[in-house]
Order: structure tokens, then sequence, then C-alpha cells
């Protein structure tokens, strides 16, 4: 898989759930969870004769599978006032690389102060990202489904893909609420269906109207392939949620 899946709503978490503390509120010593690199697999078990997948909360979640994730440790600290069952506190890796003076990779310490309420997947992670407005976690759900989930702050905002050339492409976006306990899978045409379309003339007029940010690469682009590939490439580098949501949202519209 390229690139494009390991970077793989105003309604976002708000800040009393994404709160972000410095190195300096915490008045105890810290021990850092190490990781193991784990390869990821698909939840076929999960999936395989039911048509949905478990949800639980954020916290749960992350005890049973952070392991997977090489970009983010779990911070276990003892901070008086502060209910460890709760609040979960992560040491990011920064997309921006570098190194401090010891040589360990430069990380951004992140809070989720009511992570027992907020609700994901219960699958393995291919990959997550957290963002100053939320997170986003890639789940591989069969050979050809996959989900990007974003949280907010009332559930899962859930964009279901298939890879076509390496690539996730968006097909459908469905919500769940907070007291959800399974999303409901969406299936998608067939993969030659949206192989076709994407070979067909782009609707350059419609893709800047659905897409204003286009307007500068309009002539680069000509097939629906070329206009996906663009999107996405984008989208790689972004981190806000509601600019992530509106992409899928761009690709699912020139796809129909």
């Amino acid at each position: 898989m390229n690139e494009n899946l390991s970077q793989m709503v105003q309604d976002i978490i708000p800040p009393d759930q994404g709160t972000i503390f410095s190195e300096a509120d915490l008045d105890l010593p810290t021990e850092e969870v190490e990781t193991v690199e784990v390869e990821a697999t698909p939840a076929e078990e999960a999936t395989s004769q039911t048509s949905v997948v478990p949800i639980t909360t954020l916290i749960e979640w992350f005890e049973k599978y952070g392991d997977n994730l090489e970009n983010i440790n779990q911070v276990k600290v003892a901070i008086r006032g502060v209910d460890a069952d709760k609040t979960l506190i992560m040491a990011v890796k920064n997309n921006d690389g570098g190194t401090d003076a010891n040589g360990n990779d430069k990380r951004t310490l992140r809070v989720f102060d009511s992570a027992d309420t907020i609700t994901v997947l219960d699958l393995p992670p291919m990959s997550m990202d957290v963002y100053n407005n939320g997170f986003k976690i890639v789940y591989q759900v069969s050979d050809n489904m996959f989900v990007k989930t974003y949280g907010v702050r009332t559930g899962l905002i859930c964009t279901f893909c298939n890879v076509i050339g390496g690539k996730l492409i968006p097909y459908a976006v469905t919500r769940t609420k907070r007291k959800d306990t399974e999303l409901e899978l969406i299936l998608s045409n067939e993969i030659s269906a949206i192989t076709a379309k994407l070979a067909e003339a782009a609707d350059l007029e419609a893709l800047q109207l659905l897409y204003k940010q286009s307007a500068k690469a309009i002539d680069n682009l000509s097939t629906n392939q070329s206009v996906v590939d663009w999107i996405l490439e984008r989208q790689a580098a972004i981190t806000d949620i509601n600019h992530h949501l509106q992409i899928d949202n761009v690709v699912i519209d020139i796809l129909k």
C-alpha cells in the first residue's frame, strides 16, 4: 500500500475532550509505554458473516490496539485530580519529523479528558492521526473495504473506501451517534464500475464549484482519475478534519 494509506463539522471534539497539555503540566514522573510495531490484519472474523462492526470507547480501544500504532505512544502518569479511567494521554510523533538532543523523535502530548465516552470502531487500526480539532483512524475491514473514521462530538463520521490503484477511494459517508454500539457496513459498487468512471473525462466546471481550490490546478487535470489523484495527494498533507471530510465528499460526488 502506498504512501496515501500510511498518511492516511463543526461538531468536532470540543476543547474539553481534546485539551493539549505541555510536559510542564505533568507534576509527577511519567512512564512512556513502549510500542511494538504490529502489522494490522483485516477484521475478517468480525465481518465475514455480519454486516456490522462493533463500537467501543477510545480508552478501551487504545488499551487493546495501541501497540499497533508506530507513531503514537500511551503516556501513563499519576496526576492529582485526574481520573486515569477517563483520561487518555498520547505522545504523538510530529509529522514534520525532527529529533531532540538525545536523538529521540519529537512528539506532542495530546490529552483526551473524556476518553471513556469518545467512540471508535472496535477493530485493529491501520493508522491514527491526531489533529488540533480531532482525530482520524483508518481501518481495513476486508480485502477491498476500508473505513476512515473521524472523531466528532456526537459520535463518528465514517467514510467507506475501496482500494484502487493503491489509493483509498471514498464511496460513501455515514454517521454514528454516541449511543450506537455498532456500525452498519455500506457495500460499494463493483470496482470495475468505479474504475470505468475514473477513466471518464472530468467535469472541470463542476469540480471548481465543489472544490474552489482546484481552480489553480485545472490546466493539469483532464480525467476523473487525474482529479482524484490530485485531490488525494492534497489531502495527505491536510491536518484539519473538516477539510478531510470536504475532500472525501468531493471524490464521492465526482464518481457518482
